[in-house]
């Protein structure tokens, strides 16, 4: 993106110094997109949004959302206990907290796929945040493919392992609402995503619990000690 606005823009300072996002007359064109983005995407994946408090949350919601389909399979009623509310201390960053809310309704601009980005670039790789359940498993199964074949990653590469998982979290709508036959699609889209996941994992060797335990490293913090 960057690169692009270097060779098309005239004056693309002018414009983003007026919104406040530019502190210094040298920074990077690189250095101000990041600065105007910062608080308008939100991760795809569970495990890069929440704390370990915000994650049983989720997994209390996933738990109703697929008592709610029971429900519309059986047609039988069931006992549904309201989850839990977010909070602000839930989630890993304040961002992330003001545009999804009490009840984590998408309200970004952009996905954001952090350590997915090829080799050859490093920068934070975006998505549409108005992207269906569909559109968003069809850019995840993308992903991974073009990391193999042109990505410069490795078939184990341990970086599929949180992109299966996204794919994984999202899956359980594409069966709800893309379950059958798309003339569009030309195929039926939740059978060739599931079936996509399944060949991640067994390419891979990944357990279902593997996928769902996932979670980012922690960067190291804190004062060093004097005596260090």
């Amino acid at each position: 993106m960057a690169a692009a606005l270097r060779h098309t823009a005239r004056d693309w300072r002018r414009p983003l110094a007026a919104l406040g996002h530019l502190g210094k007359r040298d920074a990077s064109l690189a250095t101000v997109l990041a600065a105007v983005i910062e608080a308008e995407h939100v991760p795809y994946l569970a495990a890069l949004r929440y704390k370990d408090s915000g994650l049983r949350k989720r997994a209390q919601w996933e738990q109703v959302w697929e008592q709610q389909r029971e429900e519309d399979r059986t047609g039988k009623r069931l006992d549904i206990k309201v989850p839990p509310k977010y909070t602000g201390a839930d989630f890993l960053k304040h961002s992330y907290w003001s545009n999804r809310g009490k009840l984590d309704v998408p309200k970004e601009r952009f996905i954001s796929y952090p350590g997915a980005s090829p080799e050859a670039d490093g920068s934070l790789l975006l998505g549409w945040a108005g992207w269906n359940h569909r559109d968003q498993a069809d850019a995840l199964v993308g992903l991974i493919r073009s990391r193999v074949e042109t990505g410069g990653w490795t078939k184990d590469d341990p970086r599929f392992v949180p992109l299966l998982a996204g794919l994984r979290e999202v899956l359980p709508w594409v069966h709800q609402w893309y379950g059958e036959y798309d003339e569009e699609w030309e195929g039926n889209p939740a059978e060739e995503i599931q079936a996509a996941l399944d060949t991640g994992r067994a390419e891979r060797e990944l357990s279902e619990a593997d996928l769902v335990n996932w979670r980012p490293e922690k960067k190291a913090g804190g004062r060093r000690k004097k005596s260090e």
